[in-house]
């Protein structure tokens, strides 16, 4: 049975770092690299198997500026970082309840919940956090190499 709690990074950073490495071998985001220990930042929840974290997610709170205009200035938000789970053990709701988990958290001290993404699978990405996490799209940067 799948676990999910908040951890300590430092106390987990080895794991965590690993994971990143995994992430990066599969190559299904633009740009990623792999976590520093000072990559990883609180709170940060993990999913359990076991002694084995199988998935992750952190992220870090800031005040909204006037450049998102869709969330009023000033405003309280949390901007998930990274979501990631272990190919292996996808399918099975564990990035469905470390995304819930944050927002029972976070609802306490923010308004909105922010997220950035550099997916290569755009549409399973917006089916996620659209259909699934009830999120609501805002843009997307596209670009196309030339040389």
């Amino acid at each position: 049975m799948i676990e999910t709690k908040r951890i300590n990074v430092n106390e987990y950073s080895d794991q965590l770092i690993e994971l990143s490495k995994i992430w990066c071998k599969e190559d299904i985001t633009n740009g990623l690299i792999p976590n520093e220990i000072s990559d990883l930042k609180e709170p940060c929840y993990a999913a359990f198997d076991g002694s084995k974290i199988v998935g992750y997610i952190f992220g870090h709170f800031y005040d909204a500026d006037k450049k998102i205009n869709v969330i009023k200035e000033g405003s309280r938000c949390f901007e998930i970082d990274e979501l990631y789970v272990l190919k292996e053990y996808r399918s099975q709701n564990i990035g469905r309840k470390l995304f819930k988990v944050v927002e029972e958290e976070v609802n306490k001290e923010a308004e909105y919940i922010t997220l950035p993404t550099s997916t290569k699978d755009y549409k399973k990405i917006l089916h996620f956090y659209i259909e699934m996490m009830d999120m609501t799209f805002h843009s997307a940067f596209l670009y196309k190499k030339m040389k």
